[in-house]
Order: C-alpha cells, then structure tokens, then sequence
C-alpha cells in the first residue's frame, strides 16, 4: 500500500527545490502546490506501477488532495484483491 508520505515524497520530486516553500501532507492539494496535470499524471502512473493496479480515470480525474490519491490506491486495490 502507498502512505500519504510517500505520494508527498513523489510530490517533493516533481517540486523540486520549490518543495521547501510547500508543508506537504495528507490535505495538501495539487494545485496549492502547482503541479501541472503532466505532473499528476506522471504521480498517477507511477502509483499504478509500483502497486501493480489502475486506477479508473474518471475516479483518478477527480482527485484534489494527497489524501485523495492514498484513498483512491487503497480503495483500487483492494477491488484488484476482490476481483
């Protein structure tokens, strides 16, 4: 399973050195950081691989906090798990 603190770390990637001006955590939303909808994706895709799963896109689509996204993987998951 993934933790809100490794999406933020996946996060602080993208951010780079603007990472610093930012608190990252479970409330942080995308675009209060200013991530680009390529960035998000990128962060989407890279979840989806290294948790062997895929996210539905109109569900992925409607995500706006690093709480989101953890809640989504885990909910994602657990139906690959059930299915």
């Amino acid at each position: 399973m993934i933790t809100a603190e490794e999406v933020c770390g996946l996060i602080a990637k993208k951010l780079g050195s603007k990472a610093d001006s930012f608190t990252l955590n479970e409330g942080t939303t995308f675009d209060e950081v200013g991530l680009s909808s390529l960035q998000i994706a990128d962060i989407v895709y890279t979840i989806e691989d290294d948790l062997e799963i895929q996210f539905d896109p109109s569900k992925a689509a409607s995500v706006k906090t690093v709480g989101d996204l953890v809640r989504l993987a885990e909910t994602t998951k657990l139906g690959s798990v059930e299915a």
